[in-house]
């Protein structure tokens, strides 16, 4: 495995926090779309 010196990390750390950040928000979003749908069922069935 190739040594990981301060210049790689520069550019590899701010790419590695974005992916995270994406899928952290993925299953947000994911999260906050159910609850809202489970709610919009409820008042259908109203």
């Amino acid at each position: 495995m190739a040594d990981i010196d301060k210049y790689t990390l520069v550019s590899f750390a701010p790419s590695i926090v974005i992916v995270a950040a994406m899928i952290v928000g993925t299953f947000v979003a994911v999260r906050f779309l159910k609850k809202v749908i489970a709610q919009d069922a409820a008042k259908a069935g109203e």
